[in-house]
């Protein structure tokens, strides 16, 4: 048994053997160096730990939607999103929901964030950029469907498919590949409207009669 609890002692480097003559001789190794072994390798087992839970979270954040649920809690999201922006702002928005946002956009042009807004409406926003689509009853009535798109900062998007009172659910996630598209699609659609007027009845011509429905709301439009 006491040869067991050295071997342990030994092993764990509380203990340093000699052999000399076909026998084992055993000693506590000192008490500094041993503390300072100790404090090593918990370092190196803290940080190793570190790591692992970086690349953890790292992977969940990427692999996730979150599902939020209720007007106020989607606002809120929206709202903190825009307030921890510190290079560009991309809001695709109605504007009865504008209102609920202009504070945290205001405060974001102040501090020198680009925030370019997405509406269907003119909007009075000193300082932002505000690309309006003129649509049709029939589109407008079909985008009331989507709430809202929130861009920020090439890093997240929320994109709410009911904005309402009673009915209220919107989506969030950091995924670069889905921050990406979402990105794409506000930034596109800002400038397709003017190119598809520049190029008038040639756009037709370019475009196939099968994909022609997807470019309607941008023919109704302007910047």
């Amino acid at each position: 048994m006491i040869y067991e609890v050295l071997g342990k002692l030994t092993t764990r480097g509380a203990a340093m053997t000699l052999r000399s003559g076909g026998t084992t001789k055993y000693a506590p190794t000192p008490a500094r160096e041993f503390l300072d072994q100790a404090q090593r390798e918990h370092e190196l087992l803290v940080q190793k730990l570190k790591d692992d839970l970086m690349a953890i979270d790292s992977a969940s954040d990427l692999e996730y939607v979150w599902n939020i649920e209720g007007h106020d809690n989607i606002v809120a999201r929206a709202a903190e999103m825009i307030e921890q922006a510190n290079g560009q702002v991309y809001l695709a928005i109605l504007p009865v929901t504008f209102t609920d946002l202009r504070p945290a956009l205001s405060d974001a042009v102040k501090r020198g964030v680009r925030v370019v807004i997405y509406t269907t409406k003119e909007l009075d926003f000193p300082g932002g950029e505000v690309a309006v689509a003129h649509v049709s009853t029939e589109t407008l009535s079909q985008a009331r469907g989507l709430g809202l798109i929130l861009v920020t900062d090439n890093e997240e998007v929320l994109i709410a498919e009911w904005l309402t009172g009673s009915q209220a659910r919107a989506s969030w996630t950091s995924s670069p590949l889905l921050v990406f598209i979402a990105e794409h699609h506000l930034r596109t659609d800002l400038y397709l409207p003017e190119i598809l007027s520049l190029l008038g009845d040639k756009a037709l011509e370019i475009i196939q009669e099968q994909d022609r429905e997807l470019f309607a709301r941008a023919l109704e439009s302007h910047i």
